[in-house]
């Protein structure tokens, strides 16, 4: 009965401290996110988003925050979650460093489907499945989950958020993980089987992730692109592409050079058709934005393409109007822009520590833009520069070794040869 009793009051006194640490807590010093909170505040207020700031959701949080509601991870989701409202591809924020943690498996969009193109050892016989469903959702229905804490402005931005490594903790985040943490995801294999495969999270620093290769081998495709931009000429298509990833310049290789070098290669007669890729191109600032107006003549010689996407964004646009200011016959080839043509711009880049990002937000609105074909906002959504002609990529294509856009381009200026004629 008397270690009974013992017991009792050691559990009592053991509760009383507890209770006493707790209110100690609540009455010490707010977290240290706590003021990287107050610092996008200040932050909001002097930019270019003040007139659609609203600061009652941030005094919300600093509130939950205050009565420890609110953890350093919950804080920086619910801050992505607030910064998607704005649909404004330029306001985010960039980890430090990249989450580690993510899904074994890494899809890509090929138009009307998600397929499996990298996975880690344990998972490679999937490569090349179609995915078709995530937690017992259609795919875009789940994606349409993941991007509630992603910054965009276009519609079709959404289709491309889980094309890359996605933090584990973005699944999480988006209710899509079953009672025991894990995802639960259907593929389906080129013959028709199906499997459902309950994930769970690794690390990429201890497991290295193996890439689908297609059956066979064209060097055109841009898919494994890996510098900035770049000349890859195809004779044998009367076609020469310009893989553009990014607008940042390489030390390697001027952005002045690299046109002229364009340029030099036309001048070869081995070619119809030049095709500028900027389907994965985000954009940039190292580099000029246009194609120099001093080549206008030369260029306006041959059939121009360029290729868009969900994935193209701010400089990218930018460089997209400047060719069609000088070559005012290019066509538009893929989908609609991720980047609206009404650009937020002048990026600013504050550290938060304690969250362990950068946030980015724009300075002003790019309001006397060099972009002709201004469209307004459309009830929460911007409008991108929409495509001349709309054509998805196609998986069968990409593992035959073709690419369903470049196909279309031949197609299109086959069926119009006097366009240039």
């Amino acid at each position: 009965m008397k270690k009974t009793l013992k017991l009792i009051f050691s559990l009592l006194i053991v509760l009383i401290l507890a209770a006493s640490c707790k209110n100690q807590k609540k009455a010490g010093n707010p977290p240290a996110y706590y003021y990287d909170v107050l610092k996008i505040k200040a932050d909001l207020t002097s930019s270019s988003m003040r007139s659609i700031y609203n600061p009652e959701v941030f005094d919300e949080l600093e509130q939950d925050i205050l009565k420890r509601k609110v953890s350093r991870t919950d804080c920086y989701y619910r801050l992505r979650r607030i910064l998607n409202t704005f649909h404004v591809a330029h306001i985010y924020f960039l980890p430090l460093e990249p989450d580690p943690v993510t899904l074994p498996l890494v899809f890509y969009y090929f138009g009307n489907e998600y397929n499996v193109v990298s996975a880690i050892k344990k998972y490679e016989k999937y490569i090349g499945w179609k995915v078709i469903k995530i937690s017992g959702l259609e795919p875009v229905k789940a994606i349409d989950k993941i991007a509630d804490y992603y910054s965009y402005e276009t519609v079709v931005a959404k289709k491309h958020f889980i094309e890359n490594l996605v933090p584990f903790d973005d699944y999480k985040y988006a209710g899509l993980l079953d009672k025991n943490g894990k995802l639960r995801v259907i593929l389906e294999s080129p013959e028709g089987k199906t499997e459902e495969l309950r994930l769970k999270a690794v690390d990429t620093r201890k497991n290295k992730f193996i890439n689908i290769t297609p059956e066979k081998e064209n060097n055109c495709l841009p898919h494994y692109e890996k510098v900035n931009y770049s000349i890859n000429p195809c004779p044998d298509k009367r076609t020469l592409y310009v893989p553009y990833l990014s607008c940042k310049a390489r030390e390697d290789y001027p952005a002045d050079v690299w046109f002229s070098d364009i340029i030099k290669e036309l001048n070869s007669g081995l070619y119809d058709t030049l095709v500028f890729d900027l389907r994965y191109n985000r954009g940039g600032t190292q580099i000029t934005w246009g194609f120099p107006e001093k080549y206008k003549d030369e260029l306006n010689k041959y059939n121009i393409a360029l290729i868009a996407s969900g994935r193209t964004f701010s400089a990218a646009t930018i460089f997209m109007e400047s060719i069609l200011n000088v070559c005012p016959d290019a066509k538009i080839f893929g989908e609609e822009t991720g980047q609206a043509i009404h650009n937020y711009t002048g990026l600013v880049f504050d550290e938060l520590k304690a969250l362990k990002c950068k946030f980015c937000f724009p300075a002003f609105l790019d309001e006397i833009t060099p972009l002709t074909l201004i469209k307004e906002r459309t009830d929460e959504y911007y409008r991108g520069i929409m495509p001349d002609v709309e054509v998805q990529e196609s998986f069968e294509d990409f593992m035959n070794g073709e690419d369903s856009i470049y196909n279309e381009i031949y197609k299109y200026f086959a069926n119009n040869k006097d366009i240039k004629d």
